[in-house]
């Protein structure tokens, strides 16, 4: 119950969520990203993760390969949090950049956790659709410095046309109220 959808499987016994992903890591893509607000990006660009998968299914969606197609591969905690020392140390990026996290945040905390037993205290960002459970966002608290959420819908008709997700303008303002 990662998410406002409550699909309440078990990924940790392989089902898959709404989201299309088990618990098992998947990601895209880890890198320099300087496709951000220039504040976000700086000079050395921003430490992106993109995660495969989402909770929200948006017809428009601009990631669609790695959202609903579910490119990319599996991994650990631990290898993004080795990638991500090397983009900081290699690159200068200036902050770490959770893309669509949601249904992995249990491994972005992890992620989080590795990386800052390692001596390196980078700003955290979640970059979300803004469809989150205010629950998990006071449980984040402590691992995210910034939010960056898309909000998407204002209308319930919309939202449920587009994404599925009649519920989405409520549960949106909610959890940017909270972020």
């Amino acid at each position: 119950m990662l998410c406002p959808r409550n699909c309440r499987v078990n990924r940790l016994a392989g089902e898959k969520g709404i989201c299309g992903e088990t618990a098992a890591l998947r990601i895209a893509s880890i890198d320099a990203h300087f496709g951000e607000e220039p504040p976000i990006t700086g000079t050395n660009g921003s430490g992106t993760v993109f995660f495969s998968g989402c909770t929200l299914h948006c017809k428009f969606c601009q990631n669609y390969q790695i959202s609903a197609d579910h490119y990319g591969y599996i991994t650990t905690p631990d290898e993004i949090a080795v990638r991500l020392q090397k983009l900081y140390s290699n690159k200068g990026i200036h902050n770490i950049n959770f893309v669509t996290p949601d249904h992995f945040l249990p491994h972005t905390v992890e992620i989080v956790n590795i990386f800052r037993r390692g001596g390196t205290d980078l700003p955290i960002l979640y970059n979300t659709s803004g469809y989150m459970s205010v629950n998990i966002l006071k449980e984040l608290e402590e691992y995210a410095d910034i939010y960056m959420p898309d909000y998407k819908y204002s209308d319930p008709q919309l939202a449920r046309s587009l994404s599925r997700a009649r519920d989405y303008p409520d549960i949106a303002l909610d959890a940017i109220a909270e972020m």
